[in-house]
């Protein structure tokens, strides 16, 4: 891979990085703000304090895949640091840059993605 396209990806990386972050503190202050409303007001039903509990759960939910998501772009920059960016940790193959361009985190090519979700399922 060119030097040019490595830095392109570095700072797609590096700002997907900094959106993901943003997103997860969001999450964490929403739910932490509405876990405080809750314990301030007096419920007035469980019906209503089991469709707090599952807003929480949610977004606990959601807030751990942007996690995942932000363990991936982080190794990704790892990759670029030490020159691994862009093969595939299976084949070692290239990753083609189409790829790359529409997930930058991308670590396995196609095929080697498809071959780790099917043992995934076993």
């Amino acid at each position: 891979m060119k030097k040019r396209e490595m830095e392109k990806f570095k700072k797609l990386l590096f700002a997907e990085s900094e959106h993901l972050t943003k997103g997860i503190r969001t999450i964490g202050e929403d739910t932490l703000r509405a876990a405080e409303q809750d314990v301030a007001t007096d419920m007035t039903s469980f019906a209503e304090a089991g469709t707090d509990t599952n807003d929480r759960e949610t977004a606990l939910k959601l807030a751990s895949g942007e996690s995942q998501m932000l363990r991936e772009v982080g190794e990704a920059l790892m990759r670029i640091e030490d020159g691994t960016y862009g093969e595939c940790i299976d084949c070692k193959k290239d990753i083609p840059v189409k790829r790359l361009a529409v997930f930058p985190a991308a670590e396995r090519c196609v095929e080697c993605k498809e071959r780790f979700e099917k043992e995934r399922e076993l």
